[in-house]
């Protein structure tokens, strides 16, 4: 399943990769005036906008993380690279 894209979540995904809304924007194919007023809370994004916006920022190394069960320590969601080289054998304790 699918992490439900959020307008904070979108906000990260652009701050890892270093682009504006614009840029996002014409690489998605999705209107830079749809995105803004997405980042602001102004209106929904629809399904068909989400999908292209997933697309592309997974392309570019981006992973979606789904929030956890509340009885463990990280909770919320999130984004962060993902590794082309499988696990980074990285352990939470």
């Amino acid at each position: 399943m699918a992490t439900l894209l959020t307008a904070d979540l979108i906000r990260a995904a652009r701050g890892l990769l270093g682009w504006s809304q614009l840029e996002l924007a014409h690489r998605s194919g999705v209107s830079q005036k749809a995105l803004s007023d997405f980042e602001r809370n102004k209106r929904p994004l629809t399904a068909y906008a989400s999908e292209k916006l997933r697309k592309v920022l997974e392309a570019h190394s981006v992973q979606f993380i789904a929030e956890n069960d509340k009885r463990n320590e990280l909770v919320g969601a999130g984004v962060r690279w993902r590794s082309d080289r499988g696990s980074l054998h990285i352990k939470i304790v």
